[in-house]
């Protein structure tokens, strides 16, 4: 019964959460809140991507790169060979999801901080080729005039935030429930498998390398699709979208919301992207708050928000659970 119980109280949230992020843009109508709500919601499809990185226990540092190989496949499907949104979009995730197979056959091998090292190496690499490939980048000066989005059935391109929003919303909620059902399923219980031990994995008949290669090209696919979101929502590129700070944002992000839960990186995103925004006038200090920010959270929350949560939501059903009886009479001593 409890668990039935539980299970429904789930369901009325997530249905809450999903009616009440549909109407956003009914209630907020100012461009500067629009823009931070379209952001959030992108920034939270690539921290999920990442997330099921860190689930088989690497952790990456060149999601950003494959933020950039969706984001300028897209601008230039779109720009130079005048491709529908729609595939442009897929197409963006499963480039970076091929270069994501092609290159972990090689890099998952290394572990630790060898494979992190690499990954960040990855990211410069990738930064450094968008910064001189101008053909196909538009260097330093990045690409301009990328297109607004256009869907079957819609009349006109998505040009405002508002319109915008639907669709970003429309794409995170199909990762989630991916995720969820990924999560759910025997290759769900393989990752975590992995990530407690590769050894005792491999001998309860799991390969660590292929579940960790299908986990790295399923995330970078999600860092596509963020970035292909991001293009065309920002309207121009420019290989500073894509250092390796943002790698950085991402992996706090989890580690902030939590990186062993679903919530976690949304949460994260929630939580870090606004601050941007609100620190334009203090962009050197940024660099010191996120390394602050991660710091105070390692020290005082090392599982994340989702687990003070969780913590706090278990201490109030035990106490409304504790059976208590007012004016219960006091025993009398007795006496000899």
């Amino acid at each position: 019964m409890r668990a039935r119980s539980s299970r429904y109280a789930l369901a009325i949230v997530i249905v809450a959460a999903v009616v009440g992020a549909w109407l956003v843009p009914s209630f907020v109508h100012g461009n500067f809140w629009l823009h931070i709500f379209d952001m959030m919601l992108i920034n939270a499809v690539l921290a999920l991507g990442l997330n099921i990185i860190l689930k088989t226990g690497q952790v990456s540092l060149a999601h950003a790169g494959f933020m950039a190989i969706g984001a300028y496949a897209s601008a230039q499907l779109t720009l130079k060979l005048a491709l529908p949104f729609l595939a442009a979009f897929l197409l963006s995730g499963i480039l970076a999801a091929a270069v994501a197979l092609l290159l972990g056959r090689v890099i998952l091998r290394l572990k630790g901080v060898y494979f992190i090292l690499f990954t960040f190496a990855l990211n410069e690499f990738i930064f450094l080729v968008s910064k001189d490939a101008v053909a196909l980048t538009g260097g330093n000066t990045g690409l301009v005039g990328i297109k607004a989005p256009t869907l079957p059935f819609v009349a006109g391109s998505l040009q405002t935030k508002a319109q915008f929003y639907y669709l970003a919303l429309a794409v995170f909620l199909l990762a989630l429930a991916f995720l969820a059902a990924l999560y759910r399923s025997p290759f769900g219980r393989a990752m975590d498998a992995v990530r407690e031990s590769e050894q005792l994995a491999e001998a309860t008949g799991y390969d660590p390398m292929r579940v960790k290669l299908i986990a790295f090209v399923i995330g970078s696919f999600l860092a596509g699709l963020g970035g292909s979101l991001s293009a065309h929502f920002l309207r121009y590129i420019a290989p500073f979208n894509f250092t390796f700070w943002e790698s950085v944002n991402f992996l706090l992000m989890n580690i902030i919301g939590g990186s062993f839960s679903l919530a976690g990186p949304i949460i994260g995103a929630l939580i870090l992207t606004p601050l941007p925004e609100f620190l334009r006038d203090y962009l050197l200090w940024q660099q010191f708050l996120y390394g602050l920010i991660l710091m105070l959270f390692m020290r005082f929350l090392p599982d994340g928000v989702t687990s003070a949560i969780g913590m706090s939501v278990r201490a109030v059903v035990d106490w409304v659970r504790t059976p208590r009886r007012k004016g219960a009479p006091v025993a009398a001593e007795t006496q000899p």
